[in-house]
Protein backbone atom coordinates (compact mmCIF):
# COMPACT_ATOMS: atom_id res chain seq x y z
CA UNK A 1 0.00 0.00 0.00
CA UNK A 2 1.10 2.94 -0.93
CA UNK A 3 2.06 5.97 2.16
CA UNK A 4 -1.56 7.17 2.25
CA UNK A 5 -3.21 4.03 2.47
CA UNK A 6 -1.21 3.29 5.58
CA UNK A 7 -1.98 6.41 7.51
CA UNK A 8 -5.97 5.60 7.01
CA UNK A 9 -5.40 1.82 8.14
CA UNK A 10 -3.10 3.01 10.95
CA UNK A 11 -5.93 6.23 11.63
CA UNK A 12 -8.63 3.62 11.45
CA UNK A 13 -7.72 1.02 13.90
CA UNK A 14 -7.94 1.25 17.77
CA UNK A 15 -6.09 -1.63 18.43
CA UNK A 16 -3.02 -0.71 20.11
CA UNK A 17 -0.98 -3.10 18.50
CA UNK A 18 0.86 -3.68 14.78
CA UNK A 19 -1.59 -4.75 12.41
CA UNK A 20 -0.43 -7.33 10.30
CA UNK A 21 -2.63 -6.54 7.44
CA UNK A 22 -0.56 -3.25 7.24
CA UNK A 23 2.84 -4.73 6.88
CA UNK A 24 1.30 -7.12 4.33
CA UNK A 25 0.04 -4.53 1.96
CA UNK A 26 3.04 -2.67 2.22
CA UNK A 27 5.06 -5.95 1.14
CA UNK A 28 2.86 -7.97 -1.50
CA UNK A 29 2.54 -3.71 -3.19
CA UNK A 30 6.29 -4.45 -3.24
CA UNK A 31 5.83 -7.69 -5.04
CA UNK A 32 3.06 -7.65 -6.86
CA UNK A 33 3.14 -4.05 -8.30
CA UNK A 34 6.52 -2.61 -7.58
CA UNK A 35 7.14 -0.52 -10.94
CA UNK A 36 3.42 1.61 -11.05
CA UNK A 37 3.72 4.74 -9.61
CA UNK A 38 2.59 5.97 -6.39
CA UNK A 39 -0.43 7.44 -7.68
CA UNK A 40 -1.69 4.40 -9.22
CA UNK A 41 -0.94 1.14 -6.72
CA UNK A 42 -4.09 -0.95 -5.76
CA UNK A 43 -5.20 0.67 -2.02
CA UNK A 44 -7.18 -2.05 -1.34
CA UNK A 45 -5.37 -4.95 1.00
CA UNK A 46 -8.25 -7.50 -0.76
CA UNK A 47 -7.13 -5.80 -4.23
CA UNK A 48 -3.36 -7.28 -3.97
CA UNK A 49 -4.09 -10.04 -2.20
CA UNK A 50 -6.55 -11.66 -5.85
CA UNK A 51 -3.56 -10.00 -7.28
CA UNK A 52 -0.80 -11.62 -5.99
CA UNK A 53 0.06 -15.70 -6.23
CA UNK A 54 -0.29 -18.01 -3.64
CA UNK A 55 3.56 -18.00 -3.19
CA UNK A 56 3.71 -14.31 -3.03
CA UNK A 57 1.06 -14.27 -0.39
CA UNK A 58 2.81 -16.78 1.58
CA UNK A 59 5.87 -15.19 1.44
CA UNK A 60 4.76 -11.91 2.57
CA UNK A 61 2.86 -13.43 5.50
CA UNK A 62 4.98 -15.47 6.79
CA UNK A 63 7.92 -13.01 6.76
CA UNK A 64 5.95 -10.53 8.32
CA UNK A 65 4.74 -12.61 11.40
CA UNK A 66 8.59 -12.21 12.84
CA UNK A 67 8.60 -8.35 12.56
CA UNK A 68 5.05 -8.18 13.84
CA UNK A 69 6.14 -10.00 16.84
CA UNK A 70 8.73 -7.88 16.89
CA UNK A 71 7.30 -4.68 17.21
CA UNK A 72 5.21 -5.92 19.68
CA UNK A 73 8.05 -6.55 21.80
CA UNK A 74 9.62 -3.38 21.19
CA UNK A 75 6.88 -1.01 22.09
CA UNK A 76 3.93 0.85 20.53
CA UNK A 77 6.02 4.35 20.01
CA UNK A 78 5.81 2.86 16.23
CA UNK A 79 2.20 3.09 15.80
CA UNK A 80 2.32 6.87 17.06
CA UNK A 81 3.53 8.19 14.13
CA UNK A 82 1.26 10.72 12.30
CA UNK A 83 3.39 12.76 9.96
CA UNK A 84 3.94 11.78 6.92
CA UNK A 85 7.88 11.92 7.60
CA UNK A 86 8.06 10.11 9.96
CA UNK A 87 5.67 7.73 8.24
CA UNK A 88 8.77 7.45 5.48
CA UNK A 89 11.01 7.07 7.84
CA UNK A 90 9.61 4.03 9.46
CA UNK A 91 9.55 2.47 6.06
CA UNK A 92 13.38 2.92 5.49
CA UNK A 93 13.63 1.38 8.60
CA UNK A 94 11.06 -1.41 7.71
CA UNK A 95 13.34 -1.91 4.16
CA UNK A 96 16.28 -2.42 6.85
CA UNK A 97 14.81 -4.91 9.15
CA UNK A 98 13.23 -7.07 6.96
CA UNK A 99 15.70 -10.02 6.12
CA UNK A 100 17.57 -10.02 2.70
CA UNK A 101 14.77 -11.81 -0.09
CA UNK A 102 11.55 -9.90 0.96
CA UNK A 103 13.84 -6.35 0.59
CA UNK A 104 13.79 -7.27 -2.94
CA UNK A 105 11.68 -8.59 -5.35
CA UNK A 106 12.00 -12.45 -5.81
CA UNK A 107 13.40 -13.86 -9.25
CA UNK A 108 11.60 -16.81 -10.69
CA UNK A 109 9.54 -17.22 -13.88
CA UNK A 110 6.44 -15.41 -13.95
CA UNK A 111 4.81 -17.81 -15.94
CA UNK A 112 5.73 -20.79 -13.72
CA UNK A 113 7.24 -19.86 -11.02
CA UNK A 114 10.73 -21.69 -11.57
CA UNK A 115 14.15 -20.26 -10.62
CA UNK A 116 15.88 -20.27 -13.76
CA UNK A 117 19.80 -21.61 -13.57
CA UNK A 118 22.80 -20.35 -15.87
CA UNK A 119 25.34 -23.11 -14.94
CA UNK A 120 29.07 -22.30 -15.82
CA UNK A 121 31.95 -24.43 -14.75
CA UNK A 122 31.99 -28.22 -13.36
CA UNK A 123 28.19 -28.96 -13.55
CA UNK A 124 28.55 -32.39 -14.81
CA UNK A 125 30.75 -33.23 -12.24
CA UNK A 126 29.38 -34.43 -9.25
CA UNK A 127 27.39 -31.75 -7.80
CA UNK A 128 23.94 -30.45 -7.33
CA UNK A 129 22.93 -30.53 -10.80
CA UNK A 130 21.30 -33.05 -11.25
CA UNK A 131 19.40 -32.09 -7.84
CA UNK A 132 18.67 -28.61 -9.77
CA UNK A 133 17.37 -30.73 -13.30
CA UNK A 134 15.03 -32.92 -11.01
CA UNK A 135 13.22 -30.68 -8.59
CA UNK A 136 10.53 -28.83 -9.65
CA UNK A 137 11.20 -25.92 -7.77
CA UNK A 138 14.28 -25.13 -10.47
CA UNK A 139 15.64 -25.62 -13.98
CA UNK A 140 18.81 -25.51 -14.77
CA UNK A 141 20.88 -24.88 -18.36
CA UNK A 142 24.57 -25.87 -17.95
CA UNK A 143 27.79 -24.48 -19.85
CA UNK A 144 30.67 -26.54 -19.30
CA UNK A 145 33.29 -28.71 -20.77
CA UNK A 146 35.59 -25.24 -22.09
CA UNK A 147 38.60 -27.44 -23.02
CA UNK A 148 40.62 -26.47 -26.11
CA UNK A 149 42.02 -23.61 -28.43
CA UNK A 150 40.74 -20.66 -28.00
CA UNK A 151 38.43 -20.69 -31.20
CA UNK A 152 36.87 -23.38 -30.15
CA UNK A 153 35.96 -22.28 -26.74
CA UNK A 154 34.88 -19.15 -28.46
CA UNK A 155 32.12 -21.22 -30.63
CA UNK A 156 31.13 -23.19 -27.96
CA UNK A 157 30.22 -19.58 -25.73
CA UNK A 158 28.52 -18.30 -29.21
CA UNK A 159 26.53 -21.60 -29.32
CA UNK A 160 25.15 -21.79 -25.48
CA UNK A 161 25.65 -18.14 -24.24
CA UNK A 162 22.53 -16.35 -24.07
CA UNK A 163 21.83 -14.26 -27.64
CA UNK A 164 21.83 -10.56 -26.17
CA UNK A 165 21.78 -9.18 -22.10
CA UNK A 166 18.06 -8.75 -22.72
CA UNK A 167 18.41 -12.57 -23.10
CA UNK A 168 19.99 -13.25 -20.31
CA UNK A 169 17.67 -10.94 -18.07
CA UNK A 170 14.21 -12.64 -19.65
CA UNK A 171 15.36 -16.58 -19.70
CA UNK A 172 17.44 -16.89 -16.01
CA UNK A 173 17.45 -15.81 -12.53
CA UNK A 174 20.51 -17.35 -11.07
CA UNK A 175 23.90 -17.22 -12.53
CA UNK A 176 26.33 -20.04 -10.60
CA UNK A 177 30.58 -19.69 -11.32
CA UNK A 178 31.46 -22.76 -10.19
CA UNK A 179 35.46 -23.17 -11.25
CA UNK A 180 34.75 -21.22 -14.36
CA UNK A 181 38.05 -19.42 -16.16
CA UNK A 182 38.09 -15.81 -16.28
CA UNK A 183 39.53 -16.09 -19.96
CA UNK A 184 37.32 -18.30 -21.34
CA UNK A 185 34.97 -15.42 -21.24
CA UNK A 186 34.50 -12.42 -23.41
CA UNK A 187 34.40 -8.84 -22.09
CA UNK A 188 31.11 -8.14 -23.09
CA UNK A 189 29.56 -11.28 -21.37
CA UNK A 190 31.45 -10.03 -18.19
CA UNK A 191 29.57 -6.96 -18.56
CA UNK A 192 26.54 -8.57 -19.15
CA UNK A 193 26.87 -10.87 -16.02
CA UNK A 194 28.19 -7.68 -14.21
CA UNK A 195 24.79 -5.51 -14.91
CA UNK A 196 22.37 -8.43 -14.73
CA UNK A 197 22.74 -8.65 -11.44
CA UNK A 198 23.31 -4.46 -10.49
CA UNK A 199 20.90 -3.63 -12.59
CA UNK A 200 18.74 -6.69 -13.53
CA UNK A 201 18.14 -8.14 -10.12
CA UNK A 202 19.42 -11.21 -11.05
CA UNK A 203 21.36 -13.60 -8.29
CA UNK A 204 25.11 -14.61 -8.80
CA UNK A 205 26.62 -17.67 -7.55
CA UNK A 206 30.53 -18.16 -7.19
CA UNK A 207 31.79 -21.67 -5.88
CA UNK A 208 35.40 -21.68 -5.37
CA UNK A 209 38.17 -23.67 -6.88
CA UNK A 210 41.81 -22.99 -9.29
CA UNK A 211 39.76 -21.23 -11.83
CA UNK A 212 37.24 -18.92 -9.42
CA UNK A 213 37.63 -15.05 -7.65
CA UNK A 214 41.61 -15.01 -7.96
CA UNK A 215 42.40 -18.17 -8.70
CA UNK A 216 45.43 -19.91 -7.52
CA UNK A 217 49.11 -20.55 -7.89
CA UNK A 218 48.12 -22.92 -9.75
CA UNK A 219 46.00 -21.48 -12.63
CA UNK A 220 45.88 -17.67 -13.23
CA UNK A 221 42.07 -16.24 -13.14
CA UNK A 222 41.83 -13.21 -11.64
CA UNK A 223 37.94 -12.41 -11.79
CA UNK A 224 39.00 -9.34 -8.96
CA UNK A 225 40.77 -7.73 -12.41
CA UNK A 226 37.27 -7.85 -14.41
CA UNK A 227 34.10 -5.97 -13.57
CA UNK A 228 32.10 -8.64 -12.21
CA UNK A 229 34.45 -7.95 -9.20
CA UNK A 230 32.03 -4.89 -8.74
CA UNK A 231 28.77 -7.53 -8.47
CA UNK A 232 30.63 -10.21 -6.21
CA UNK A 233 30.46 -9.92 -1.80
CA UNK A 234 34.12 -10.50 -1.87
CA UNK A 235 37.35 -8.53 -3.21
CA UNK A 236 39.54 -11.47 -4.84
CA UNK A 237 42.94 -11.77 -3.67
CA UNK A 238 45.08 -12.79 -7.03
CA UNK A 239 46.27 -16.41 -6.77
CA UNK A 240 45.14 -16.26 -3.17
CA UNK A 241 44.27 -20.19 -1.83
CA UNK A 242 44.58 -22.40 1.07
CA UNK A 243 46.71 -25.41 0.87
CA UNK A 244 44.07 -27.22 2.21
CA UNK A 245 43.98 -29.48 -0.74
CA UNK A 246 47.51 -30.90 -0.19
CA UNK A 247 47.19 -32.79 2.54
CA UNK A 248 44.08 -33.73 5.42
CA UNK A 249 45.57 -32.48 8.13
CA UNK A 250 45.75 -28.78 6.28
CA UNK A 251 41.75 -29.17 5.57
CA UNK A 252 39.73 -26.88 6.88
CA UNK A 253 36.07 -27.07 8.22
CA UNK A 254 32.79 -25.39 8.38
CA UNK A 255 31.96 -22.78 11.13
CA UNK A 256 29.06 -21.12 11.27
CA UNK A 257 29.21 -17.53 12.01
CA UNK A 258 25.54 -15.88 11.60
CA UNK A 259 23.20 -18.32 13.38
CA UNK A 260 20.18 -15.87 12.94
CA UNK A 261 20.66 -15.57 8.97
CA UNK A 262 17.49 -17.25 7.47
CA UNK A 263 20.15 -19.62 5.41
CA UNK A 264 21.76 -20.93 8.19
CA UNK A 265 18.80 -21.52 10.19
CA UNK A 266 17.42 -23.62 7.40
CA UNK A 267 19.64 -26.63 7.43
CA UNK A 268 21.08 -28.27 10.71
CA UNK A 269 24.99 -27.27 9.88
CA UNK A 270 25.50 -28.58 13.65
CA UNK A 271 25.35 -31.28 12.87
CA UNK A 272 27.44 -31.74 9.37
CA UNK A 273 30.25 -33.37 11.47
CA UNK A 274 32.66 -35.18 9.03
CA UNK A 275 30.54 -34.03 6.22
CA UNK A 276 31.80 -29.98 7.20
CA UNK A 277 35.47 -30.77 5.95
CA UNK A 278 36.53 -28.93 3.29
CA UNK A 279 40.06 -29.40 0.81
CA UNK A 280 41.52 -25.92 0.22
CA UNK A 281 39.64 -22.65 -0.29
CA UNK A 282 40.30 -19.41 -2.09
CA UNK A 283 41.25 -16.14 -0.11
CA UNK A 284 39.26 -13.22 -0.31
CA UNK A 285 38.33 -10.30 1.83
CA UNK A 286 35.00 -9.26 3.17
CA UNK A 287 33.26 -6.23 1.49
CA UNK A 288 32.15 -3.09 4.02
CA UNK A 289 28.74 -4.11 2.93
CA UNK A 290 28.71 -7.79 2.67
CA UNK A 291 27.78 -10.67 5.60
CA UNK A 292 29.60 -12.92 6.82
CA UNK A 293 27.58 -16.14 7.50
CA UNK A 294 30.50 -18.90 8.26
CA UNK A 295 34.03 -19.15 8.03
CA UNK A 296 36.70 -21.92 6.61
CA UNK A 297 38.45 -22.73 10.56
CA UNK A 298 41.78 -24.63 10.17
CA UNK A 299 42.96 -27.02 12.96
CA UNK A 300 45.39 -24.16 14.07
CA UNK A 301 42.45 -21.46 14.35
CA UNK A 302 43.23 -19.54 11.38
CA UNK A 303 40.18 -18.46 9.49
CA UNK A 304 39.31 -17.53 6.43
CA UNK A 305 35.52 -16.18 4.69
CA UNK A 306 33.73 -19.26 3.70
CA UNK A 307 29.97 -18.35 3.05
CA UNK A 308 29.50 -14.76 2.36
CA UNK A 309 26.24 -13.17 1.11
CA UNK A 310 25.84 -9.32 -0.25
CA UNK A 311 22.73 -7.99 -2.02
CA UNK A 312 24.08 -5.42 -4.88
CA UNK A 313 21.71 -2.93 -6.59
CA UNK A 314 18.53 -5.21 -7.31
CA UNK A 315 20.47 -8.27 -7.24
CA UNK A 316 22.09 -10.51 -4.81
CA UNK A 317 25.34 -12.04 -4.49
CA UNK A 318 27.20 -15.08 -2.77
CA UNK A 319 30.47 -16.42 -2.08
CA UNK A 320 31.49 -20.17 -1.48
CA UNK A 321 34.80 -19.93 -1.32
CA UNK A 322 35.82 -23.83 -1.14
CA UNK A 323 34.32 -26.07 -3.54
CA UNK A 324 31.05 -28.21 -3.40
CA UNK A 325 32.65 -30.78 -5.74
CA UNK A 326 35.49 -32.97 -5.71
CA UNK A 327 38.03 -32.58 -4.93
CA UNK A 328 37.40 -30.15 -2.36
CA UNK A 329 34.17 -31.17 -1.27
CA UNK A 330 34.40 -34.56 -1.61
CA UNK A 331 32.98 -35.09 1.76
CA UNK A 332 30.69 -31.95 2.04
CA UNK A 333 28.82 -33.58 -1.31
CA UNK A 334 28.37 -36.60 0.56
CA UNK A 335 26.00 -34.44 3.27
CA UNK A 336 22.22 -35.91 3.44
CA UNK A 337 21.77 -32.15 3.29
CA UNK A 338 23.75 -31.75 0.47
CA UNK A 339 20.57 -31.25 -2.37
CA UNK A 340 18.33 -29.17 0.43
CA UNK A 341 21.51 -26.70 0.79
CA UNK A 342 21.69 -26.27 -2.97
CA UNK A 343 17.89 -25.55 -3.47
CA UNK A 344 18.19 -23.49 -0.46
CA UNK A 345 21.04 -21.26 -1.45
CA UNK A 346 19.27 -20.91 -5.29
CA UNK A 347 16.19 -19.70 -3.35
CA UNK A 348 18.20 -17.29 -1.19
CA UNK A 349 20.48 -15.90 -3.65
CA UNK A 350 17.02 -14.78 -5.71
CA UNK A 351 15.17 -13.72 -3.15
CA UNK A 352 12.84 -16.32 -2.75
CA UNK A 353 11.46 -17.66 0.53
CA UNK A 354 14.08 -20.34 2.03
CA UNK A 355 11.67 -22.99 4.04
CA UNK A 356 12.86 -23.14 7.84
CA UNK A 357 11.40 -26.35 8.72
CA UNK A 358 14.58 -28.68 7.18
CA UNK A 359 12.99 -32.10 8.12
CA UNK A 360 9.66 -30.96 6.44
CA UNK A 361 11.46 -29.93 3.22
CA UNK A 362 13.87 -32.95 2.99
CA UNK A 363 11.12 -35.24 2.95
CA UNK A 364 9.23 -33.42 0.19
CA UNK A 365 11.98 -33.65 -1.50
CA UNK A 366 12.47 -37.05 -0.79
CA UNK A 367 9.10 -38.10 -1.75
CA UNK A 368 9.42 -36.23 -4.92
CA UNK A 369 12.23 -38.23 -5.71
CA UNK A 370 11.31 -41.35 -4.92
CA UNK A 371 7.85 -40.80 -6.88
CA UNK A 372 9.63 -40.21 -9.60
CA UNK A 373 11.75 -43.13 -9.57
CA UNK A 374 9.22 -45.49 -8.85
CA UNK A 375 7.27 -43.92 -12.06
CA UNK A 376 9.86 -44.24 -14.23
CA UNK A 377 10.23 -48.10 -13.29
CA UNK A 378 6.67 -48.30 -13.56
CA UNK A 379 6.88 -47.13 -17.23
CA UNK A 380 9.99 -48.91 -18.31
CA UNK A 381 7.42 -52.02 -17.34
CA UNK A 382 4.56 -51.09 -18.93
CA UNK A 383 6.36 -50.32 -22.18
CA UNK A 384 8.04 -53.56 -21.89
CA UNK A 385 4.77 -55.43 -21.76
CA UNK A 386 3.04 -53.67 -24.28
CA UNK A 387 5.47 -55.29 -26.53
CA UNK A 388 3.50 -58.86 -26.04
CA UNK A 389 0.40 -57.27 -26.65
CA UNK A 390 -0.88 -56.75 -22.40
CA UNK A 391 -4.11 -54.84 -22.31
CA UNK A 392 -2.32 -52.08 -19.87
CA UNK A 393 -5.68 -49.86 -20.02
CA UNK A 394 -5.78 -50.62 -16.05
CA UNK A 395 -2.51 -49.41 -15.12
CA UNK A 396 -2.84 -46.10 -17.05
CA UNK A 397 -6.15 -45.13 -16.04
CA UNK A 398 -4.42 -45.52 -12.21
CA UNK A 399 -1.53 -43.77 -13.27
CA UNK A 400 -3.64 -41.29 -14.54
CA UNK A 401 -5.30 -40.66 -11.16
CA UNK A 402 -2.22 -40.63 -9.02
CA UNK A 403 -0.70 -38.32 -11.03
CA UNK A 404 -3.48 -35.63 -10.23
CA UNK A 405 -2.25 -35.79 -6.35
CA UNK A 406 1.46 -35.88 -7.47
CA UNK A 407 0.74 -32.64 -9.28
CA UNK A 408 -1.35 -31.04 -6.18
CA UNK A 409 1.91 -32.12 -4.22
CA UNK A 410 4.12 -30.45 -6.24
CA UNK A 411 2.56 -26.97 -6.43
CA UNK A 412 1.96 -26.90 -2.75
CA UNK A 413 5.57 -27.34 -2.37
CA UNK A 414 6.34 -24.33 -4.91
CA UNK A 415 4.42 -22.32 -3.15
CA UNK A 416 6.20 -22.88 -0.34
CA UNK A 417 3.28 -24.90 1.84
CA UNK A 418 5.50 -27.55 2.84
CA UNK A 419 2.83 -29.47 5.17
CA UNK A 420 0.03 -29.70 2.58
CA UNK A 421 2.76 -30.98 0.07
CA UNK A 422 3.75 -33.66 2.06
CA UNK A 423 0.61 -34.94 2.64
CA UNK A 424 -0.34 -34.97 -1.17
CA UNK A 425 3.11 -36.54 -2.18
CA UNK A 426 3.11 -39.10 0.79
CA UNK A 427 -0.54 -40.43 -0.46
CA UNK A 428 1.11 -40.41 -4.12
CA UNK A 429 3.50 -42.62 -3.60
CA UNK A 430 1.50 -44.28 -1.48
CA UNK A 431 -0.97 -45.58 -4.12
CA UNK A 432 2.12 -45.70 -6.60
CA UNK A 433 2.98 -48.43 -4.65
CA UNK A 434 -0.49 -50.40 -4.60
CA UNK A 435 -0.48 -49.36 -8.72
CA UNK A 436 3.17 -51.48 -9.14
CA UNK A 437 1.92 -54.32 -7.78
CA UNK A 438 -1.17 -53.85 -10.15
CA UNK A 439 1.18 -53.21 -13.22
CA UNK A 440 3.93 -56.40 -11.74
CA UNK A 441 0.93 -58.60 -11.83
CA UNK A 442 -0.07 -57.10 -15.72
CA UNK A 443 3.42 -58.18 -16.57
CA UNK A 444 3.43 -61.38 -15.31
CA UNK A 445 -0.14 -62.31 -16.90
CA UNK A 446 1.19 -60.99 -20.35
CA UNK A 447 4.58 -62.95 -19.82
CA UNK A 448 2.79 -66.13 -18.72
CA UNK A 449 1.97 -67.91 -22.51
CA UNK A 450 6.09 -66.88 -23.11
CA UNK A 451 6.92 -68.77 -20.29
CA UNK A 452 4.71 -71.63 -21.02
CA UNK A 453 6.10 -71.87 -24.91
CA UNK A 454 9.71 -71.73 -23.55
CA UNK A 455 8.74 -74.88 -21.32
CA UNK A 456 6.89 -76.39 -23.96
CA UNK A 457 10.02 -75.96 -26.08
CA UNK A 458 12.28 -77.02 -23.68
CA UNK A 459 10.51 -80.37 -22.61
CA UNK A 460 9.94 -81.13 -25.82
CA UNK A 461 13.23 -81.08 -26.80
CA UNK A 462 14.76 -82.89 -23.91
CA UNK A 463 12.34 -85.53 -24.70
CA UNK A 464 13.42 -86.00 -28.46
CA UNK A 465 16.93 -86.25 -27.27
CA UNK A 466 16.12 -88.65 -24.91
CA UNK A 467 13.96 -90.92 -27.07
CA UNK A 468 17.35 -90.27 -29.57
CA UNK A 469 19.99 -91.05 -26.78
CA UNK A 470 17.68 -94.40 -25.39
CA UNK A 471 17.59 -95.47 -28.90
CA UNK A 472 21.04 -95.44 -29.83
CA UNK A 473 22.60 -96.55 -26.76
CA UNK A 474 20.18 -98.81 -25.10
CA UNK A 475 18.48 -100.94 -28.13
CA UNK A 476 21.29 -102.72 -28.80
CA UNK A 477 19.19 -104.14 -31.72
CA UNK A 478 20.71 -101.85 -33.98
CA UNK A 479 24.25 -103.22 -33.53
CA UNK A 480 25.33 -106.20 -35.09
CA UNK A 481 27.92 -108.35 -33.52
CA UNK A 482 31.35 -108.14 -34.90
CA UNK A 483 33.69 -111.35 -35.49
CA UNK A 484 36.81 -110.13 -36.39
CA UNK A 485 38.08 -106.77 -35.30
CA UNK A 486 41.44 -105.33 -36.55
CA UNK A 487 43.15 -105.82 -33.33
CA UNK A 488 42.52 -109.96 -33.16
CA UNK A 489 39.92 -112.23 -33.51
CA UNK A 490 37.55 -113.35 -31.26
Amino acid sequence: MGVGSCDAAMAGTKHPDPPLAVLEGWALERTVCPALDRDKRKTSLRELRQQASPYQTTLCKRSLAPLHDRFMRYGRKWFALRSLREMLVAVIVLNLVVEPGLARDPRRDPATGVIRILYYGDAFAPSPYPTFVTDPLTSVVALTGMTGTALQIDKKMRIFMPRSYQDLLDKYDLLIMSDAIVQNFRTDYVYWFRNSVIEGGLGLLMIGGYGSFGGTPFLDSPWGHTVLQDALPVICIPRGWDMGDQSLSQAGVLEVVDRNDKLMRSLPFDSLGPYGVFHGCNIVELKPSSRLLANYRKAGGRTHPLMVYEAIGEGASFAMTSDWTPYGGIDFLRWPYYGDFALNLAAYITGNEVPQDVELAHKARSLMMDYKSLLETMQSVMEFVARFGANLNEAERMLAEISSNEKAGKQAYMDADLETSVARLQAALDDMFIASQRIWKLKDEALFWVYFTEWLVVAATGMICGFILWTIMVRRRFYRETAITRLHQC
